[in-house]
């Protein structure tokens, strides 16, 4: 997999750096040079909390949905997915970012999905190591695509997530049966708008039962609105973060 960040770092953790200190960005290799956003905490051992953009999003405009977490002490880490695809409009052509790919049938999928967990985990060790960085508990908020990716990242096999926060997306049960049948201890919030029509309200119920009924401390809060962002989404994931961090 990875051996190490790309030069072109901006930024190295500093304990005498104020918390206001903004975004940096540096790009770490993959299939391409990926945009990974990164705001450091105020102490080294400050928690750290991983921002999961939805499908075809990219970390600059994702990171400006999360004012209320933003605010919150903790390193703040927005990767793009490590799978690149191009966004077309009438009248404009962008590159958007992917966590999987399921266009080849579920085989593509998993395996795309695994690359791209293992890629994320090789993402926070390396952002880890080269800010000194030392987070106390790691978190995983997510969206749409980086929800059902997040669930997969956060209760599979990589084990370096203590919290997940799951907006508008869905637990895939048929490929968590491990982590569904022996439990865990991850922390669990699902957000989810009562008028999403990409992604039924259902889901996030069935998501939340299958998660109780295997042992996962989990709460399900049904918002208003659709399948996008809100700052109810912000408000309700930093109050959620703080009560369990108890800051």
């Amino acid at each position: 997999m990875l051996r190490g960040c790309s030069k072109q770092t901006r930024h190295v953790y500093n304990p005498s750096m104020p918390h206001s200190v903004s975004w940096q960005e540096t790009r770490i290799p993959f299939t391409h040079d990926s945009p990974v956003w990164i705001r450091p905490g105020p102490t080294a051992t400050s928690p750290l909390v991983v921002l999961c953009h939805g499908m075809g999003e990219d970390p600059r405009s994702f990171t400006a949905h999360w004012p209320r977490v933003a605010a919150l002490p903790f390193h703040l880490v927005a990767p793009a997915g490590p799978y690149p695809h191009e966004i077309r409009r009438d009248d404009s052509i962008r590159i958007g970012y992917a966590w999987y790919l399921y266009d080849k049938g579920p085989e593509h999928f998993e395996q795309t999905t695994t690359t791209s967990v293992a890629w994320l985990c090789d993402v926070v060790s390396q952002v880890e190591s080269k800010h000194g960085f030392r987070p106390d508990r790691r978190i995983l908020v997510g969206h749409s695509q980086g929800a059902y990716f997040g669930y997969l990242a956060a209760l599979g096999t990589a084990k370096i997530f203590s919290h997940l926060v799951a907006v508008a997306g869905r637990l895939k049960e048929e490929f968590l049966t491990d982590a569904l049948g022996n439990g865990g201890s991850t922390a669990v919030l699902i957000l989810h708008g009562t008028k999403d029509r990409a992604v039924s309200p259902d889901a996030a119920r069935r998501s939340h039962d299958a998660l109780s009924r295997a042992g996962y401390p989990v709460e399900l809060e049904l918002l208003p609105g659709g399948h996008g962002l809100t700052p109810e989404t912000d408000a309700r994931t930093a109050t959620w973060l703080k009560k369990q961090l108890r800051l």
